[in-house]
């Protein structure tokens, strides 16, 4: 069993700018990360509306540059994945895939889950031959690669596909999409990428010697493809289900009393921002700090 008076759950911007300004003001919290730090922020192809960096940045550099600032002020980072979170005679108990913490300070800043379409086979994710954004594809080149989606994500994700010699194929179930104007104008003039609407996936299967093999049903009939990887970007869920059910009823009290804090794009909604999980980290720690002192 580990204590630690303030825990973290989740290292992405939101949890780093919470650990760094909790750290300056003097109190020593415990960060846990399930993955790597830098959270989704990893898969973004260019950042262009974080203040300080003329012309953008890329996700990877941007999140690696938070990490590195972490560093630097000596924040413990421990990897391990908690999956459930319980509290009782005034402490918060984690429990983890590597062992148990308490706190008496949990800050969540875990992001969000991607959605699992229900006939996906759970073989194909194992095999990493679907994924559900491509912090394992980026290293990837000249891959046949399929996404599914029609949002932000979706667009963002084959541009940074594309720049590694990819060929990637956008699937939008309807005829419209969600993404940002000027992520639909990179796309539709990279000649590395294909968009297709009203294209429907019905099944996906493994053929020996062809690898994935995704059918889609559209306008003009039934199309098999031959994939090397097939990505769903078809939305995200906030990343809470570690809480037990009877610790649910308590999340108001918890909150209430300054024991609990949510921060960054678990709460968010469609307002997933750096800027914007940034600032709830900052705010999370000085409210933390302002009422410890106050005790």
């Amino acid at each position: 069993m580990r204590f630690s008076k303030i825990i973290i759950v989740g290292c992405g911007p939101a949890g780093i700018a919470c650990a760094i300004q909790l750290k300056r003001m003097g109190l020593e919290p415990l960060v846990i990360e399930k993955n790597q730090p830098g959270g989704v922020l990893v898969n973004a192809n260019l950042v262009e509306n974080y203040p300080g960096f003329p012309g953008g940045i890329s996700g990877p550099e941007l999140a690696n540059r938070f990490v590195t600032q972490a560093n630097s002020f000596n924040i413990l980072i421990q990897l391990d994945e908690i999956l459930l979170a319980n509290f009782s005679n005034g402490i918060i108990s984690l429990k983890s895939k590597k062992g148990y913490y308490q706190c008496n300070i949990l800050v969540i800043a875990t992001g969000t889950s991607p959605v699992i379409p229900e006939n996906c086979p759970k073989n194909l994710i194992e095999e990493g031959l679907v994924h559900f954004d491509i912090t394992r594809l980026r290293l990837s080149k000249e891959k046949k690669i399929g996404i599914i989606g029609a949002g932000d994500a979706a667009f963002d994700y084959s541009l940074s596909l594309a720049e590694n010699d990819n060929n990637v194929m956008i699937f939008n179930r309807g005829n419209r999409t969600k993404a940002l104007e000027v992520l639909r104008e990179k796309v539709f003039i990279n000649n590395k990428i294909k968009y297709l609407e009203n294209t429907v996936l019905k099944y996906m299967e493994i053929k020996p010697g062809k690898g994935l093999q995704a059918i889609f049903i559209s306008a003009s009939g039934i199309s098999k493809y031959s994939l090397d990887y097939l990505i769903f970007a078809t939305g995200r869920l906030p990343g809470t289900g570690f809480f037990r059910e009877s610790l649910k009823g308590e999340l108001p009290g918890l909150v209430k009393e300054h024991r609990l804090y949510f921060i960054g794009d678990v709460i968010n909604g469609n307002c997933r921002q750096v800027s914007i999980a940034v600032g709830d980290g900052v705010k999370a720690a000085m409210e933390i700090f302002r009422n410890e002192s106050n005790q």
